[in-house]
């Protein structure tokens, strides 16, 4: 007998099989997790995929919508059939008392709406010219009406509609509600203001912070949080998310999440840490941008400048902190076109925004990526993670340090009409210890020269206040 090659007598072979497998298998994971799967690849490739999220396994199953019609009803007939056995277990227990009393009807006794004045006009109406009327034609003459009515009655109904803008703004002060501040109508400033704008920010406690960035903010924020609870009493929200920033708006809008936070609360200063995820190219309506391209330049710089206006317009101060140097390959020397953009939209609002570079803190030579720093109180500490991105904890402490800066404690005003220490020091002392003296006779007190006249000042005399009968008994 001849031997036969081995792939001669080889069986039928199961790579079809094997084969079905794994495409039934690569189906139903595509089906489970197919939203995971496109936020991956849209984060990784960066290419933003106009497909819709896949449906749910079981909107797949054959007759899944009767089933659920089925499952409801069940579930509603079990619900009562438990609620009836429970009552009359009730009733046989406590008997009358366990039925629920009936609700009372309401009635509402309808208001008759109140009475709305007749408007009238602030000015009277011009006199319409005519033909000359001759003496016979003319009629009776009656009494001019006053102009002065119309004037008064324009004059109270501008003074209502004062007080109900007065008594509007009270209720928004009352609810903590800050009004929107209309940008286009505040005046040029002036250096003054420039000059203490650029000053550390003053925080009071009670105050709130809103955070705002990408996964590099996320491993900033702790030690922010901490540091200004502990420093300043202040309260934070960290709204930071991993793989987010301005260029993919589809994937998450943060121009909105934080017209939205304002809108929810109120806060004092928003601290801003984006572009790490943003040196990529853009898909406006299905055309792919350039990165670094003038096109791309516009649409950038205006989604910054949504989120610094909103602050503005809310009367909050922001810090933006600037792209840090990259060490990955392609993201290296991308970072000085996005601050560039940050710096220039912080500029347009300088009494609210601030533009903070971040390069100087984390570089020797205050540019490039460097991956260990020599700190005085530490020697060469590692600052950058192994992918050339993210920070390390000491890292992360650093651009912490940085943000602390730029704030303060804010001066505590004095409380008004209390004079101080140094003015009345005599109100310190009890007023037991304070000698009652009897004023002095008309001829022994001195008389104030000419010159002495114009120096004192030009208040009416106050009238001397008997002494108390009780201070003078003890």
């Amino acid at each position: 007998m001849q031997s036969q090659p081995f792939f001669a007598i080889e069986q039928e072979s199961h790579h079809r099989r094997a084969l079905a497998a794994i495409s039934l298998a690569c189906l139903l994971l595509v089906v489970a997790k197919g939203s995971s799967l496109l936020q991956y690849w849209q984060q990784t490739h960066h290419i933003l995929m106009e497909v819709n999220n896949p449906p749910k396994v079981g909107e797949l199953i054959p007759g899944n919508q009767q089933f659920s019609r089925w499952l409801a009803d069940t579930n509603r007939w079990l619900d009562e059939r438990s609620e009836r056995m429970l009552l009359a277990g009730q009733l046989l227990l406590a008997g009358d008392k366990a039925l629920p009393e009936p609700e009372m009807p309401v009635v509402e006794i309808p208001k008759c709406p109140a009475p709305v004045a007749p408007q009238v006009p602030a000015c009277p109406q011009p006199a319409q010219t005519a033909e000359p009327i001759t003496e016979a034609a003319k009629p009776i003459a009656k009494p001019p009406v006053p102009v002065v009515a119309n004037i008064s009655l324009a004059a109270a109904s501008a003074g209502t509609t004062s007080s109900s803008s007065i008594a509007a703004t009270t209720e928004s002060v009352a609810h903590n509600e800050t009004p929107v501040l209309d940008l286009a109508t505040l005046p040029t400033p002036t250096e003054a203001e420039l000059a203490a704008a650029s000053e550390p920010i003053g925080l009071s406690a009670g105050d709130r912070i809103l955070l705002v960035g990408d996964s590099l903010m996320q491993g900033v924020a702790p030690h922010l949080i901490t540091a200004l609870k502990r420093n300043y009493k202040v309260e934070s929200m960290d709204l930071s998310r991993h793989s987010t920033g301005l260029t993919y708006p589809a994937f998450f809008d943060w121009p909105a999440t934080v017209k939205a936070a304002f809108e929810l609360e109120q806060y004092q200063v928003v601290i801003v840490f984006l572009g790490a995820n943003d040196p990529w190219d853009m898909n406006l309506q299905g055309k792919y941008v350039r990165f670094g391209s003038e096109r791309w330049k516009e649409v950038y710089s205006a989604r910054v400048q949504q989120i610094v206006r909103t602050a503005a317009e809310y009367n909050a101060r922001l810090l933006w902190l600037g792209a840090p140097p990259m060490g990955r390959e392609d993201l290296v020397g991308k970072e000085p076109k996005l601050n560039e953009i940050y710096a220039s939209e912080a500029a347009k609002y300088p009494l609210f925004a601030r533009f903070i570079a971040t390069a100087p803190s984390l570089s020797e030579d205050g540019s490039s990526f460097t991956k260990f720093l020599e700190l005085p109180e530490r020697g060469s500490v590692m600052v950058r993670t192994d992918d050339g991105v993210h920070f390390t904890t000491q890292g992360q402490k650093i651009l912490a340090k940085l943000a602390l800066a730029q704030f303060t404690k804010a001066a505590q005003s004095p409380p008004a009409n209390n004079p101080t220490a140094e003015e009345s020091p005599a109100a310190n002392q009890p007023a037991q210890s304070q000698p009652l003296t009897e004023p002095a006779p008309a001829e022994s007190q001195p008389t104030a020269s000419p010159t002495q006249v114009d120096e004192l000042p030009q208040h009416p005399p106050q009238p001397t206040q008997p002494p108390d009968p009780a201070l003078s008994q003890r």
